[in-house]
């Protein structure tokens, strides 16, 4: 069948867009990792005359780090258009006490990041953050097509350090509203490592919209035992539990806010 220069334009021109909205988040999107856990997070900016970056991941990731320090994978893209890999220190606890943000009631967490880092990256802006509004105007449901950046089990889709990107649907019924229900299936396989990640689909002129946030994987685990022995078998059940972006963003704002530069490790939200 002959193509004509019309469609020929028309698939190219749609072809950049949706390579433009995916690069744009792979650009803002790190592993996070210290000797104990490996994560997903990725970064976001917030309207001037904010200058600071948003580093966002599960509050569970953080929580179980040991160390006072976390490295953030960074990229540097060199004079010949490839990335060198930027291990970059930053401080997560003080004195004993967090200096992220949580969110009281969902597995979020917002670290400030004031000092500049040590080579450019991308964030997304806050406005990205998908709200209820959106996502009607965007006619998301279930089965429509989500895409995912992770680092499933500390994985990593080149030496230079970027997340592996990864294609699910929405899986749960309703999708919308999200008062009482903060988070929403999604149809993929999700490991250890994936927690942190955005989800996200292609929104206006060609940027990213982020829908949510990976979280938790659901499995079923079998009990064995024998006379001789006992053991688990954990069945993945392809699906990952993603927090709508709504949450998200609160959590930004919170950390946002004028006040103390650190909290006690636990609090009552921690329990």
């Amino acid at each position: 069948m002959r193509i004509t220069p019309f469609i020929v334009v028309f698939l190219s021109l749609a072809i950049n867009a949706s390579a433009d909205f995916a690069t744009e988040m792979i650009d803002a999107t790190f592993k996070l990792f210290d000797p104990a856990v490996t994560g997903t997070s990725f970064l976001v900016r917030r309207d001037a005359p904010d200058t600071a970056y948003y580093l966002v991941t599960a509050n569970h990731m953080l929580k179980g780090t040991k160390a006072d320090n976390v490295t953030l994978v960074l990229r540097e893209r060199l004079g010949d258009g490839t990335f060198k890999r930027r291990d970059h220190s930053i401080p997560i606890r003080r004195d004993g006490k967090r200096l992220w943000v949580r969110h009281e009631k969902d597995d979020v967490a917002v670290l400030r990041l004031a000092d500049p880092l040590p080579v450019p990256v991308g964030a997304i802006p806050i406005a990205a953050l998908a709200d209820e509004a959106a996502l009607k105007a965007s006619r998301l449901n279930v089965a429509s097509p989500i895409f995912v950046l992770t680092y499933p089990k500390a994985f990593e889709a080149s030496e230079a350090g970027f997340p592996v990107t990864r294609q699910g649907i929405i899986a749960s019924y309703p999708f919308l509203p999200f008062a009482k229900k903060h988070s929403f299936l999604a149809d993929f396989t999700a490991f250890g490592g994936d927690s942190g990640g955005p989800v996200f689909v292609a929104g206006a002129e060609g940027h990213p919209m982020i829908i949510g946030m990976v979280f938790a994987q659901f499995r079923h685990d079998e009990q064995i035992k024998s006379e001789y022995e006992e053991r688990s078998i954990h069945y993945p059940l392809g699906l990952g539990d993603v927090l709508h972006a709504h949450y998200v963003r609160e959590t930004i704002e919170l950390a946002a806010r004028p006040g103390p530069a650190s909290t006690p490790e636990t609090t009552s939200s921690d329990k």
